[in-house]
């Protein structure tokens, strides 16, 4: 009766999710190529940056993040500018944008050069410690924040999704592969033993063929070798080094952390 009441339960939590713009969104990852976590986070930096420039360029909020952080990661920097001319902007957004943290810096800058007492070695290192203090960063890359929900909001979901048939299907596509770094963060998250009996054999599966399009790669390269190397086999090279490193612009400051 408990068994009963519990799948009852499951199958009313996905019924709900698959309601939901989580699953379209879902969905539409898990019929592309490679990580679909990677996927997401990605889609949803990219909603992030186009709303913040369009948006949010003078919210009191916003500038209160950037102006702990001191800006972006070097990685959602330039991801921002990307979206900057992507939506044909000048550059009028960021730089209202930044405007701010250039006059914070300046500031603090002009502060240190006040008049100070004289420093002896000792004492000197104490006056330079507080210069580094007052001028480093103390918050995190707002983008940072955006891609920790969106990798951990969607590996939730894929772990609630994982005993629906529609869901599995797509998942156990060949083209979708998660990438080393959200695999492991899905086992963090599991639950159960079960989750992760289910993802771990899908995954050996995906590497087993991986590793078998690489060997036959490398061993058709021979110059004896007649038989012509697939398109499978041509591209699992690029497959590898996304499994290892995950896709493009996912940074791994934004990653959640991992229990080890």
């Amino acid at each position: 009766m408990r068994k009963e009441s519990n799948n009852q339960m499951e199958s009313s939590e996905i019924s709900a999710i698959k309601r939901g713009l989580s699953w379209v969104e879902l969905k539409e990852s898990l019929k592309k190529e490679g990580c679909p976590i990677c996927m997401i986070m990605l889609n949803s930096l990219e909603k992030y940056f186009e709303f913040l420039l369009y948006e949010y360029v003078l919210d009191a909020a916003v500038h209160k993040k950037m102006l702990a952080s001191f800006g972006m990661c070097n990685t959602h920097t330039y991801m921002l500018k990307e979206t900057e001319v992507k939506i044909k902007s000048d550059g009028l957004n960021i730089s209202v944008l930044y405007e701010t943290l250039l006059q914070k810096e300046l500031k603090l800058l002009s502060r240190i050069l006040e008049p100070q007492r004289k420093y002896n070695k000792r004492t000197f290192n104490y006056y330079r410690k507080e210069i580094l203090q007052k001028l480093a960063a103390n918050g995190e890359c707002p983008a940072c924040e955006n891609q920790k929900h969106s990798e951990s909001f969607y590996t939730h979901e894929i772990i609630r999704l994982y005993k629906d048939e529609e869901f599995q299907k797509l998942y156990e596509n060949n083209n979708v592969l998660l990438c080393r770094r959200h695999f492991l963060y899905l086992l963090n998250e599991a639950p159960n033993e079960e989750v992760i009996t289910y993802f771990v054999n899908v995954q050996k599966i995906k590497l087993n063929k991986l590793f078998n399009n690489l060997t036959n790669f490398i061993q058709k390269h021979d110059y004896q070798s007649k038989i012509e190397i697939t398109e499978d086999e041509k591209k699992s090279w690029q497959q590898l080094l996304e499994y290892s490193a995950s896709k493009k612009n996912v940074n791994k400051n934004g990653y959640n952390e991992i229990l080890t």
